[in-house]
């Protein structure tokens, strides 16, 4: 069994520090991590948007780099053995792919968001694992994390512009969902933020702490229809279904689940749904029709992520004590501590696909330059 996971930076000192200098996140409800990147003070004198004055707009189809990120603060992807608990696999996409998020197997490809030059790639399995194929790009993009195939493109949760975004496999927008046009209008700083349809915010860093929602999940509800989005509310603590089917200006969406403590980590398992209701230390079970079936107590840090084994086994990550942890029921106890380096910030977790597990037993990509 493989596991592949996202590392947003292989030096999270760099992001404390961004964290510090902003004063961290106001505590929420129901919190019970604290840590100077989630309790801060209301308000600080560090900017919260400025333009990323480096950045380059590449034609379809280039490439990149969009942005040369400081490498002392890039990430890197890996693939765990998770019989052997080693890493097997690890690419370094350099300035092309510097801080990878989102992960996503389909087609018989791998799609992988980049949250800070805001695209996101193609990348070969096949003939050259690791080779980047091509580049996915929107004006809409921002601080990209979550992201999913759908029938029609990809479906992404771009937290910088509060917004769920779907695009076609060229980039072209086929639906979107901005909350300041549902009610969500008011960041945690305290500032008004008003939809950003029609601008261009690839250029722009946006901090959590000016963002309404940091909206970081979204996926598909229902397979055949593709009708309903679900989406995780960060700053709110909501999980939200948005009706496709109705006018644009109706698409509001339903409350399903609130009084969540920072959530991420939606994900459809057999019979039902997991998330993380990450600074309340446990994961939330839900049945198929989104009805609370159980919680898990975990008592660790802030869970940036969790997915199911197919073993059956819940595997969460704990991003403060730099673990990746296995639970196994039926009651849950922990069966496995998988430790990571302390200098990671590890994001996503995706269980390989068997159809895919041979690409990763080939030699890893070390080049920066796609080959």
């Amino acid at each position: 069994m493989l596991i592949a996971a996202s590392v947003y930076t292989t030096n999270s000192e760099q992001l404390r520090a961004r964290w510090k200098l902003e004063s961290g996140l106001p505590a929420v409800p129901g919190q019970k991590v604290h840590t100077p990147a989630v309790t801060g003070p209301g308000s600080t004198t560090s900017p919260l948007t400025w333009t990323k004055d480096e950045y380059v707009f590449h034609d379809a189809g280039h490439l990149g780099p969009s942005l040369v990120p400081d490498m002392n603060y890039a990430g890197t992807f890996v693939v765990y053995d998770w019989d052997r608990k080693e890493i097997a696999w690890q690419a370094d996409w350099g300035h092309y792919l510097g801080n990878p998020a989102g992960v996503c197997f389909a087609d018989g490809q791998l799609y992988v968001s980049d949250f800070e030059a805001s695209n996101i790639f193609e990348i070969d399995l096949n003939q050259h694992p690791g080779k980047l194929l091509k580049r996915i790009s929107h004006p809409y993009f921002n601080d990209l994390h979550s992201l999913e195939r759908t029938r029609r493109g990809l479906l992404s949760a771009s937290c910088g512009t509060d917004l769920v975004i779907e695009v076609d496999r060229d980039g072209n927008l086929l639906w979107e969902w901005w909350a300041a046009e549902h009610g969500y209008t008011v960041t945690p700083s305290g500032e008004p933020r008003p939809s950003g349809r029609n601008g261009e915010h690839r250029n722009r860093y946006y901090h959590t702490k000016f963002q309404a929602t940091h909206v970081n999940c979204a996926t598909i509800r229902d397979r055949e229809e593709e009708r309903y989005v679900l989406c995780l509310l960060f700053h709110q603590g909501l999980l939200l279904q948005i009706d496709r089917s109705l006018p644009p200006e109706e698409q509001n969406g339903e409350i399903i689940l609130e009084g969540l403590a920072r959530p991420h980590a939606l994900e459809k398992i057999p019979g039902g749904w997991i998330l993380a209701n990450t600074l309340g230390k446990e994961l939330i079970v839900l049945d198929d029709d989104l009805k609370l079936k159980r919680t898990i107590t975990y008592d660790g840090g802030w869970i940036q992520d969790c997915t199911r084994l197919p073993n059956g086994n819940l595997l969460l990550n704990d991003v403060d004590n730099h673990v990746l942890v296995e639970l196994a029921g039926p009651d849950w106890n922990i069966v496995n501590r998988t430790e990571y380096p302390a200098a990671w910030r590890m994001g996503e977790l995706v269980v390989v696909p068997e159809e895919h597990e041979a690409a990763f037993q080939q030699p890893m990509q070390t080049e920066a330059v796609p080959v």
